[in-house]
């Protein structure tokens, strides 16, 4: 790996412990966009969502605390726009995912006034269309 040639939306970190699982509270899909940068009708491009480490919920469960304190954590759904499109949004929320091959990227933070955007914290990226294409 050359160090000027690296993207760094694809860096892989791989020192991060991962929950097994996550509990979805928030989704969101992003469109593709075309050439001049209109959004394509109908199109998906990834689906983000937000979500709770399910084994700590559980546990703050049993304790008889509420878990809407919980910090939640971003996570990013990739594959084959079929498989996107086909993920219903309020379906996923309150579902629990297995984390098992989730990747851990680097997020990129948009700036605000004078402070530019930059990669600033860690996302959870999860290739749905993989599990499908390793089982045919």
């Amino acid at each position: 790996m050359l160090l000027g040639q690296t993207k760094l939306s694809e860096v892989v970190i791989s020192n991060v412990v991962v929950p097994k699982t996550a509990t979805i509270q928030a989704v969101s899909k992003s469109p593709r966009y075309a050439e001049s940068g209109e959004p394509i009708q109908g199109s998906v491009a990834k689906i983000s969502c937000q979500f709770i480490d399910s084994d700590l919920a559980k546990i703050i469960q049993k304790s008889g605390a509420d878990i809407s304190e919980l910090k939640t954590y971003p996570l990013e759904l990739i594959g084959s726009e079929q498989d996107l499109i086909e993920l219903s949004a309020s379906d996923l929320v309150g579902s629990e995912i297995l984390l098992k091959d989730a990747k851990v990227m680097l997020k990129w933070e948009q700036g605000q006034g004078r402070n530019a955007g930059g990669w600033r914290s860690l996302k959870l990226v999860l290739d749905i269309s993989e599990k499908e294409s390793e089982g045919k």
